[in-house]
Parts: C-alpha cells; structure tokens; sequence
C-alpha cells in the first residue's frame, strides 16, 4: 500500500467506473437512526461543518457540541449578568480577541465539564445522538473522548467520521466574512492538522481507537452541491427549493440539496474499503483543497483581502 507523500507524486491515474464516488441526497449514520450515535465532524476553520450537516446529515437528530456556540453563550451571559468581565468587550471580529477568547475557553474546561455532565445523565436505553464539532487536528481530539462515550453505553460500530473537507482558501475567505475571524496562523494550522490526521487514519486502515463506525469524506465546495431548482420534480413529486427543519432548536428555512459529493472509504462494523474504489479520487482531492508547503501566512492573508476587494 502506498504512503500518502508517494502516492501524489506518481501519474495521474485513470478512474474505473465502478469507483465510488457518490452523489447523494443524505448520509444516513445507521440508516437514520434517532439515538445511540456519534458523529466527529473533522475540518479546517471555515470549512463548512456546519453547513455540511445541516444540508447533508440530519442534524437536527443530534445534540451539536460546537465550542463557537459557547463563545456566543458566554458574552451573552456576561452582558446580562456582568458575570466573565476577562471576556467583556471582547471582539470576535478581530482575530486577537478571538484567541483571548480561547484562551478563556480553555481555561474554564468548558468542553470537558459539558461533556461529563452530558454523560452522566445518560441512560443506556436512551443514548441521544451527539455530533461533535472539531477540527481534529490530532489524533488525541478524538481519542480523548472516545472511552467516555464507550463507558456511557455508546457501541464502537456507532462512532462515526465525516471530514469536511474544503478549498483551504476559499473557507479562509469564508472566514474572513464569519462573525468569528481565526486568525491566519492558527487558520493554517488547523487545515494542516486535521489533513495530517485524516491522512494518517487513511493510509494505515485505522480509526481512532474505539471508532468503528463509517468513516465519510465530504467534498464540501461549492461546485460539488447540485440544488434542487423550481419546478423541478423527483421521484413525479415537484419540490420546493426550501423546506423547514428544526435546527438548534429553531425551525429554519433550509435549501433543498439533490445532491453532493462525498467518498465513503469505510463501512459501519467493517474494515475499510478496497482502495482502488476511493484512494485515486480522495487523494487528488487532497492535494487540491489542502494547505502545500509553499502556502505561507502572508499569502493566505494576501489571497483574502484579495478577493474580498474582487466582491466588493
């Protein structure tokens, strides 16, 4: 089997037509299931996780753990309360008070007292599905849970994988726009962390131990959606361009997808699949979508103001 680094440098290879690379309407964790499941959703700052599972995985049958959220949560309690002043004033534009922010994130434990409180509440009969909204910039992001979700009564065969994976340079554009801005070295740093873990997990045939569910690889750019336009029927149904969904609770006007590109390299209870079906693609993917090793900070940045003066 051949590495990751020797693998991008040989000839271009020629696809079969039974590879496996899907357009599809939904991905289905154990066919749709309302509880018992877990999904670690991997990518880059601004790489559209959240965009991906509302349209692409049902999240609205999921409790979404986002640390973003908490941010949001936190300044919000502190201007009604008055109760987190290391927090007060702090703008999440300004890519400096982002890592303030962080900082203090981390410092109270916020993700970990969450997660313990979540669990302890659980009843083996009762798991609720959990979507966890990470960059997975080391092996150790998912690794660390992993053991509290099989103690809580969690099955391996149900803890899931989906990498987001997206143009690094248009989700830095993306981020530049966001109400929260990553500053560009860290911004980098989580695009080249979690492909050197996705990677790795690829060319050894592993998930992260304790993981044994399906691991789906999501090509999140805009040219791979295809929406549904007015008018057009499937199935002799003619469907809407919108339908409501709950999400975060609130029901949300929610485009129509007909479909999207993903690559699906292993199967839920099984080994992965035979490389020859996704390898080729996914790697030709990588290359394109992830930061090489002469994209630098002041380019990223370059690029951005770039185009956001091209919008303009």
């Amino acid at each position: 089997m051949l590495n990751f680094n020797k693998f991008v440098n040989q000839e271009p290879v020629k696809l079969d037509e039974e590879v496996d690379i899907l357009l599809e309407k939904l991905i289905l964790f154990s066919n749709g299931k309302k509880t018992g499941q877990i999904v670690f959703l991997s990518g880059g700052a601004g790489s559209g996780k959240g965009f991906a599972s509302s349209k692409f995985m049902e999240s609205e049958k999921f409790k979404v753990r986002d640390v973003d959220e908490w941010k949001k949560a936190l300044i919000k309690i502190d201007t009604l309360k008055g109760k987190f002043p290391e927090i007060r004033g702090l703008d999440l534009k300004n890519p400096l008070d982002v890592m303030k922010m962080h900082k203090f994130v981390t410092k109270l434990k916020i993700k970990e007292k969450t997660l313990t409180l979540l669990l302890n509440d659980l009843r083996a009969d009762r798991l609720p599905n959990i979507m966890f909204d990470i960059t997975g910039k080391s092996i150790k992001d998912f690794e660390k849970i992993i053991p509290g979700l099989i103690d809580a009564g969690y099955s391996s065969r149900n803890i899931h994988i989906s990498w987001i994976l997206t143009d690094f340079k248009v989700a830095f554009v993306a981020n530049l726009t966001r109400k929260r801005v990553v500053p560009a070295d860290v911004f980098l740093q989580t695009h080249r962390g979690a492909n050197k873990t996705m990677s790795a997990l690829l060319d050894t045939h592993k998930m992260p131990k304790g993981a044994d569910g399906t691991f789906i690889v999501v090509l999140n750019n805009r040219e791979n959606t295809i929406n549904f336009v007015p008018g057009e029927k499937f199935k002799g149904k003619t469907i809407p361009p919108l339908s409501s969904r709950v999400v975060g609770g609130q029901i949300k006007k929610i485009q129509n997808i007909k479909g999207f590109y993903s690559i699906t390299v292993k199967d839920q209870g099984k080994g992965f699949r035979n490389e020859k079906f996704w390898k080729a693609e996914l790697f030709r993917q990588i290359v394109a979508n992830v930061p090489g090793g002469t994209d630098t900070i002041d380019s990223l940045i370059d690029h951005g103001n770039k185009e956001l003066k091209y919008k303009k």
